[in-house]
């Protein structure tokens, strides 16, 4: 009973430091790019990192992982963050001048459109570490499994905003586990929804 307790408690202990170093390092790369160039880069780093626990490989080292993946994906997801920057600040613009003409109906429709927005945005950076796809493709395949897939989905944001929950508790979560817990959570979650999609590219490079 005591080694039981014992084992999981250095468990818990391991993920905990792993959790807050990838979000150190996260925030460093971030800060690194100064932010603008930096936070797109150190994201899809850090879920290449939690795509590797995903898959069980929970020994991989976390700074060349991290490391290997910035570099390489440093250009695709400046692009890849432009889009969804662009697309977000387009939503909010069109929502507030919606507001400000006084028409609900139009102010509905773009809440669901950013509704479904929120929805993809979850699936795009699993996608975009998971898949060997263009950016285009990326979109899609968010897209596509975010409404194929729709407990996921939802298990997914309400894991989001758990994590923001946490955040806004104390200040500690978000140094340290704020972009790496919400991180590993949609990835773990994001795999069940691949397993099809992998199955389905195995039996095309087959054929």
């Amino acid at each position: 009973m005591i080694h039981s307790v014992t084992n999981g408690m250095n468990r818990c202990c391991t993920w905990v430091m792993r959790l807050a170093y990838l979000n150190v390092l996260w925030i460093l790369f971030s800060l690194a790019g100064l932010v603008v160039f930096g936070v797109m880069p150190a994201t899809a780093a850090m879920f290449s990192v939690t795509r590797e626990w995903a898959k069980g490989n929970t020994d991989a080292p976390v700074f060349s992982v991290f490391f290997r993946a910035f570099k390489k994906e440093w250009r695709a997801a400046q692009i890849l963050g432009l889009i969804l920057v662009t697309a977000g600040l387009f939503l909010f613009a069109d929502m507030r001048i919606a507001a400000q003409m006084n028409q609900p109906v139009l102010v509905n429709v773009f809440l669901s459109i950013s509704l479904i927005f929120a929805f993809v945005v979850l699936y795009v950076f699993p996608v975009f570490s998971h898949f060997d796809v263009k950016i285009r493709e990326v979109l899609s395949i968010s897209f596509l499994i975010a409404f194929s897939r729709p407990a996921v989905t939802l298990m997914m944001a309400a894991g989001a905003v758990g994590v923001l929950f946490l955040v806004l508790f104390h200040v500690t979560f978000l140094l340290f586990f704020s972009g790496s817990l919400l991180s590993l959570i949609l990835t773990k979650l994001s795999f069940k929804a691949f397993r099809s999609m992998d199955q389905r590219q195995e039996k095309e490079k087959a054929a």
